[in-house]
Formats: structure tokens, C-alpha cells, sequence
């Protein structure tokens, strides 16, 4: 190896592989590489599910929680937590059933962003007290 430490051509004829093996061993460098930059650009720019709890305002197969000055809305089916635990990956959350009623609850939101728009959209609840 070189003062610095680096593999070069030479090291690797040093090893004696044949030219074949050379250039598989090149690709097999060369794709390691892009899924490392890959992976780190993923990480650096992907969205990240931010928790948060509050209190939603339950109506008819809709609820409301604000946080922080951000107004979530929860409507439809929704990746939900019952009180014990148990994740459901869809349905309505049992502990939005009460309409009218203001209930404590834990959720998860993401950043979205479209033409001209941006919003946080909640993909789970937690039901669990």
C-alpha cells in the first residue's frame, strides 16, 4: 500500500488477479461507491417523520389537532396504534370514535411539499394514553 493508504493498479497486480477479475473487482468498487452517495443523499434530503401529541378535535370520521401553530387534519383510513400497542395499517383510530369530544393523542407527520404548497401530512396516530 501507498504512504497514504490507498489501493492502486499496482496493489492489485501486486495481488495477482487476472484482467478479468480486475475490472470485476473496479465495478464492484464503482457500485459501492454510488450506493454510498446514494444512501447519504437519501439520508441528507429524505423526509423525516416528526412525532408530536396533542389534542384533536374529533367530527365524523375526521379529526383536527393543532400544534405549535400547524392545523392537522386526519380524515379517511390512517396507520393507527390502539391502546394496547397493536399497530393497524388502516381503518379509522379507535380513540377518534367520539364525536364532538377533544382527546390527547400521540401522532407522526411529514413534511410535503407540491407546486406552489406545502403541508404536513399525519401518517399514523397513536392511540395508547
Amino acid at each position: 500500500m501507498s504512504a497514504s493508504g490507498a489501493w492502486t493498479a499496482r496493489h492489485v497486480q501486486a495481488i495477482g488477479l487476472t484482467s478479468k477479475a480486475r475490472r470485476v473487482v473496479f465495478a464492484l468498487m464503482v457500485l459501492g461507491l454510488i450506493a454510498g452517495l446514494t444512501f447519504l443523499a437519501g439520508e441528507r434530503h429524505g423526509s423525516r417523520t416528526t412525532t408530536l401529541t396533542g389534542t384533536a378535535y374529533i367530527g365524523i370520521d375526521e379529526a383536527t389537532v393543532t400544534v405549535a401553530g400547524w392545523s392537522y387534519g386526519i380524515s379517511g383510513s390512517v396507520t393507527w396504534f390502539d391502546s394496547q400497542g397493536t399497530l393497524h395499517d388502516s381503518g379509522w383510530p379507535s380513540c377518534l370514535r367520539a364525536v364532538g369530544r377533544h382527546v390527547p393523542i400521540k401522532f407522526g407527520a411529514v413534511p410535503v411539499t407540491g407546486p406552489g404548497i406545502s403541508w404536513r401530512q399525519i401518517v399514523w396516530v397513536g392511540c395508547r394514553k
